[in-house]
């Protein structure tokens, strides 16, 4: 497409066709969460609680290192908008993946040593750690694929990478089925059985799409270091913005857990229903990432401001969508995970709460994707940093232990922390736009 000529309604097609498998495949992984939690609330609401709180430990350590390879494909798509042939940069990616996903697995194998000190009770405790060890080898897997998929992305092609993840949540879900209950002749694993499931996918995830990037296998086996030091000077705020605003997030279950396990399962529902909403902001933003980069690797203007303003109106349309739902009908959406009446009288509380930080939540991921196209990456870790543990876990906190709103009082925490991180974020990418001196096309 000529890219002199590029309307906002040709831009917008560009964007969603771009997205769309992005979105698939988010969800899809998403749905390996999702699947977790559906055959653990069928399990024991104890079951639920625990591998919540296991979760809840596990992913700032995991899915903050992933924010290290999330800076592959902006970094490869300004390269490709210079005119330069990607190809060379194959095995640095793979290798560079490797490195995280080591690092992943030992932080995660050696977390469970801090599990005791959380005071969750011997059994919970028990099962908590049972499932970061096991879950902790996934890394390998999960590393593997992000960086494959990362590679595939800055060439604009998504479809097979979001496709494995599509197919391999719903085989999830069944594995789950079998390992936690020991249908069809499989073991009896119980509780563990949701981390072999995890760990199986995984591993299945990463080596398919290694797989499926077979005619790289042949690109020069050389090793760009200057190339995996640009990655990892882009990707570490980042990846430390992740840690914080994850963390954050897992705080939150953590400090809910020491109220009561009906509690505890019901903000583990609002966190995955939110999530799982979360996926799509999140994939505009992978996707608008690599549009911005390109444009901003041939230094035209136009175009990062026709993808920049159309990322932000589909995600503010999404979100507007999704607050809507959670807001007027959350029976229906609840009742998919469990039938237990006290969790889910607790559950509608806080999804009430999830429905009103969609607008937030969707702005400020948006906004970061576009920021991150223009290898701008330091002031959102700022913004984070400043929106959640400045403000808002500290008003959670005041509000959950010291007001009775308990669950609800840290709830009302992130959605304060999400508007200011956006109100934040909105700002820089303003002044960003500013000092842009190149030529409109």
């Amino acid at each position: 497409m000529n890219r002199t000529t590029l309307t906002k309604v040709s831009a917008l097609k560009e964007l969603l066709k771009f997205s769309l498998p992005i979105i698939i495949g988010q969800i899809g992984l998403m749905l390996i969460g999702t699947g977790d939690m559906i055959i653990a609330g069928r399990y024991s609401r104890e079951c639920l609680a625990a591998i919540g709180l296991a979760i809840s430990i596990a992913n700032p350590i995991q899915i903050s290192l992933l924010g290290l390879q999330f800076s592959i494909s902006p970094l490869l798509a300004q390269k490709r908008g210079n005119g330069e042939k990607l190809d060379t940069y194959f095995w640095t990616v793979t290798l560079y993946s490797f490195f995280i996903s080591l690092v992943s697995c030992v932080l995660t194998f050696l977390s469970f040593k801090i599990v005791p000190l959380l005071g969750y009770g011997v059994k919970m405790n028990t099962l908590i750690e049972e499932y970061l060890i096991i879950t902790s080898f996934s890394s390998f897997g999960l590393c593997l694929y992000q960086g494959m998929k990362e590679f595939f992305q800055s060439f604009e092609k998504t479809l097979a990478a979001n496709s494995i993840a599509l197919v391999l949540a719903l085989f999830n879900v069944g594995l789950n089925y079998l390992l936690v209950f020991g249908e069809f002749g499989m073991p009896e694993l119980r509780e563990s059985g949701l981390a072999w499931a995890s760990l199986i996918v995984r591993g299945l995830m990463g080596s398919g799409l290694f797989f499926v990037a077979m005619k790289w296998w042949k690109s020069p086996l050389k090793i760009d270091w200057s190339f995996m030091r640009e990655l990892w000077s882009l990707g570490l705020p980042i990846s430390v913005s992740l840690f914080f605003e994850i963390m954050a997030f897992c705080s939150v279950t953590l400090f809910v857990g020491k109220f009561e396990e009906i509690q505890t399962a019901a903000n583990n529902l609002a966190l995955n229903i939110g999530s799982l909403a979360f996926m799509v902001p999140l994939s505009i933003s992978a996707a608008v990432a690599v549009k911005v980069g390109h444009a901003y690797g041939e230094k035209n203007k136009k175009v990062i401001k026709i993808f920049s303003q159309l990322s932000l109106w589909t995600s503010f349309v999404f979100t507007l969508l999704t607050g809507s739902i959670f807001y007027f009908v959350p029976d229906w959406i609840l009742s998919l995970y469990t039938h237990d009446v006290l969790v889910l009288n607790w559950a509608k509380k806080l999804l009430f709460w999830v429905a009103c930080f969609q607008l937030f939540d969707g702005a400020q991921v948006t906004i970061a994707g576009i920021l991150r196209g223009l290898s701008v990456t330091r002031p959102a870790f700022i913004s984070i940093f400043i929106g959640y543990w400045i403000i808002g876990i500290p008003l959670g906190y005041f509000l959950g232990f010291y007001t009775g709103l308990e669950a609800q009082g840290f709830w009302i925490g992130l959605a304060i922390s999400l508007a200011v991180v956006a109100l934040m974020l909105g700002v820089v990418l303003h002044r960003k736009f500013k000092e842009l001196s190149f030529n409109l096309s």
